[in-house]
């Protein structure tokens, strides 16, 4: 078409069926849509006599909601310009994800009606609006004249301004005039941003005088003047005097690769020598050479000692580094150098993380990093807490040796390591300090010295038992404590955890015998927490159902998360008697923890039930807590009642009204989430919500293939059987995520009389049914619900996610340890309510 980019019609037609069926939609657009279109499309060209591309992006824009916009402005750029050179990988991905058509048309009969008035407009401006074939006739004869002479002048240098002759029809060029006339346009829109060739073309065509009157370049203008072999060397040594070098340098890569005349090449090279007392600084030495393309003459100790007064020391690396990589000199040796030789007189006090980072295989690095560690060492033994400091120096060192990028230097860092983690050993306190630094060095991978640990733990007059655990925990040393009841539970089970790769069937199978013998309970208790299953079945083959009776009741000790995990881990394996067991200890364990986690981090953010200034008599099922003492004891004494007398109704009880709000929590346990941890958090934190917002109107389901609804929010709370539900609920299938959704949208819509109303919804987002979960998520927007989506940081489908997110309109928040699962719930809570 001429006057239209495309045919509005079809156009509109093409970009609603797009919208409506892509992934990332957020509201259907409306078909009506397809006439706003064309219509707003005729509008503007009979306003403005044309149109144009950006015009229909604009217009598809602005008829779209609010929240299609973005999405709107790229489908419409993307039909008017399918063959844009986008990304090949890119493309390459998204044709795998086709869209899928509609199954039925959206456009009615009488869209179609519409459009087909609209259509017969277009076509008539198309009409009235024919090319003239007479210059058309002119055009084409120039284009043949031009082909002919295409390797003559002035054809060939006025063509060096346009792409291809296909410009010349857009221009409507007709004769070598015009061509001419518009190479001179070109060129002068050009002036300032010229490249050789371009000023070479231009004193072809004799335009020099324009780059001489419109252009600031100095190089351009003089360029164009020594093309006209005019004498420009009192300008280049006016350049040189007068200490421009940028000027000077673009003015000698220009005349290079213009000018051929081998005696002027000459010349400049002569004036490069003459740079040496120009460059001052690497920056200016790399501006240079990068414009030359190579390293010019230059005094290396005037740019060095520079450099350092005047940037940091990375900075310089950096440049330096890049100098060498490109040029091939080698001046990070030389600046290392220099650095070394004068790092008493500059006082300097480059950090250890820099030396790290910019490191290179020679002596004055060695130097100046040896100095770097000693300055820290310094900053270590002024501190207060000098222990603490040597840990920490000592873990930064690991760090440093782990990420340095040079071999020779990361050994080098290595080799300091075993003076920093004495020094860590040397400044401990006392024992239980030497006891914690011992164990962070070996946790970070770093293994102190065991006649060090003897040395220190002697010093603190440690028991010798004491002082070899700490050198090298290990099987026998376990099995002694246990033999001798000494040791409680969470030393035994700290040991048990750090030689776990020492433990097999045979030794795991002795340490149960000798903890039955000496009836050690703690030992019993850590080694079921350690391994739940084997400690059952090993208890039991050695004392019968009575040894295992007492292996469970000494599970009690210890952490109720751990024994959660226990539970979530080997629920299937152990046997049916022994299973009963330890589920009721487990549900008493999770009921404890799921009202400790509420009083700890939700304290008192529950509202329910808000008392009102109107009190009645108790009656039966009123919440004791809604008690108005001061009424209900004036109403004793006023009927002067004795302790035995009183009834109910002699109680008073505050009239309550409803409390404002209302949350719904969907937890996933899919087959990707099936992990014993993630699941043992899961139950904690589902009984600290139900207990803790047990006055509010709370739904909690667990959803994977299946939905498993907990609690709706009508429902009354029976926390012991939701406990129990919790503890046999299985991580299985794949994650639907669609029914779940629905399940809220229902307790929302028919069951809740809040105004405020919570989602949070828990999901890695890896989701089978994203599309007819995107579906209901829309709704959640239109009911006002507050939409949170939590993630695990570690795995989590991030794009999908997002995705969710958007569609909803709410926020993702990620779970970076599962222990910190319960909190960051809370502080939805908090935040919200």
């Amino acid at each position: 078409m001429g006057i239209f980019p495309e045919n509005p019609c079809e156009f509109a037609v093409d970009f609603i069926r797009k919208m409506r069926n892509h992934p990332d939609i957020i509201q259907i657009p409306s078909s009506r849509q397809v006439l706003s279109i064309p219509r707003l499309i005729l509008s503007r060209y009979y306003r403005k006599g044309k149109i144009t591309p950006n015009d229909y992006i604009e217009i598809c824009t602005v008829t779209s909601y609010p929240d299609n916009q973005e999405l709107a402005k790229k489908i419409a750029f993307e039909i008017l310009f399918p063959n844009y050179n986008k990304d090949i990988i890119e493309n390459f991905f998204n044709a795998t994800k086709s869209i899928k058509e509609p199954d039925e048309d959206f456009i009615n009969q009488e869209l179609k009606t519409e459009l087909d008035k609209i259509q017969e407009m277009i076509e008539e401006i198309e009409l009235s609006n024919k090319i003239d074939s007479e210059t058309i006739e002119k055009l084409e004869s120039f284009i043949d004249e031009l082909k002919q002479n295409k390797d003559k002048e002035p054809y060939k240098s006025a063509m060096h301004f346009f792409n291809d002759e296909s410009e010349l029809y857009k221009e409507e060029i007709s004769s070598l005039e015009k061509l001419i006339n518009e190479a001179r346009n070109r060129l002068e829109q050009k002036i300032n941003s010229l490249e050789p060739e371009d000023i070479e073309t231009a004193v072809k065509l004799g335009f020099d005088e324009l780059i001489k009157k419109h252009s600031l370049r100095e190089w351009e203008k003089l360029t164009s003047e020594a093309l006209k072999n005019q004498d420009v060397s009192q300008q280049l040594e006016e350049l040189l005097n007068k200490g421009k070098l940028n000027d000077l340098i673009q003015s000698l890569k220009f005349m290079k690769q213009a000018v051929k005349d081998k005696n002027f090449q000459e010349y400049l090279e002569s004036i490069k020598d003459q740079l040496k007392d120009q460059i001052n600084t690497l920056n200016q030495l790399f501006n240079v050479a990068k414009t030359l393309e190579e390293v010019p003459k230059f005094d290396k100790d005037k740019v060095l000692e520079n450099s350092i007064n005047q940037s940091s020391f990375e900075h310089n690396f950096n440049v330096a580094n890049s100098l060498d990589q490109y040029f091939g000199t080698n001046l990070r040796a030389d600046l290392l150098s220099k650095y070394s030789n004068n790092k008493e007189k500059m006082k300097m006090n480059l950090s250890l993380e820099t030396l790290a980072k910019n490191a290179m295989a020679n002596k004055s690095w060695n130097s100046l990093f040896n100095q770097a560690l000693k300055n820290a060492i310094q900053a270590s033994n002024a501190k207060k807490f000098k222990n603490e400091a040597f840990k920490a120096l000592s873990h930064q060192l690991q760090q440093l040796m782990n990420s340095c990028p040079n071999v020779y230097c990361s050994q080098k860092i290595k080799n300091k390591l075993p003076e920093i983690i004495s020094k860590s050993l040397e400044t401990c306190e006392t024992p239980e300090q030497l006891k914690n630094t011992v164990e962070f060095l070996r946790k970070v991978g770093l293994n102190p010295l065991p006649e060090d640990i003897i040395k220190k733990g002697k010093q603190l007059n440690m028991p010798e038992e004491d002082i070899y655990e700490l050198v090298e925990p290990n099987y026998h040393l376990l099995k002694k404590l246990i033999e001798k009841n000494r040791g409680d539970f969470q030393k035994i089970s700290n040991l048990l955890n750090q030689i776990k790769d020492q433990i097999n069937p045979e030794r795991f199978k002795e340490l149960m015998l000798n903890a039955l013998a000496n009836n050690n309970r703690d030992a019993l208790g850590a080694l079921g927490h350690f391994d739940l299953k084997d400690a059952i079945l090993m208890a039991r083959q050695i004392a019968g159902k009575e040894g295992q009776d007492k292996m469970i009741s000494c599970l009690s000790a210890g952490s109720g998360e751990n024994l959660l995990k226990q539970w979530f881990r080997y629920r299937k394996e152990i046997p049916e008697d022994a299973k009963l067991k330890v589920k009721e200890l487990a549900k008493k364990m999770l009921l404890d923890l799921g009202i400790y986690y509420s009083r700890a981090h939700l304290g008192t953010s529950a509202t329910g039930p808000i008392p009102i200034n109107v009190v009645r008599p108790y009656a039966v099922g009123d919440d004791f807590e809604n008690i108005d003492l001061e009424e209900t004891i004036f109403n004793l004494l006023e009927k002067g009642k004795k302790l035995d007398h009183i009834e109910y109704d002699d109680f008073y009880v505050f009239e309550t009204a409803k409390g404002l709000r209302s949350a719904c929590f969907e937890l996933d346990i899919s087959g990707s989430m099936a992990n014993e941890e993630k699941l043992a958090y899961l139950a904690i934190c589902t009984t600290m919500l139900i207990y803790g917002l047990r006055k509010d109107e709370i739904g909690v389901a667990f959803f994977e293939s299946d939905t498993h609804v907990l609690k709706n929010i009508s429902d009354n709370i029976d926390l012991d059987k939701i406990a129990d539900e919790i503890l046999s609920v299985e991580a299985r299938g794949g994650t639907r995520i669609q029914s779940a959704l629905e399940w809220a949208k229902k307790q929302f819509k028919e069951k809740a009389n809040s105004r405020e109303k919570l989602n949070v919804l828990f999901t890695d987002a890896e989701i089978f049914d994203i599309k007819q979960a995107l579906d209901e998520l829309r709704i959640f927007r239109s009911l006002g619900v507050d939409f949170i989506l939590v993630c695990p940081e570690a795995s989590y489908n991030i794009k999908e996610a997002k995705k969710m997110v958007k569609v909803v309109g709410g926020q993702l928040l990620t779970v970076k340890k599962w222990e910190d699962f319960p909190k960051l719930i809370s502080d939805i809570i908090k935040s919200r309510f």
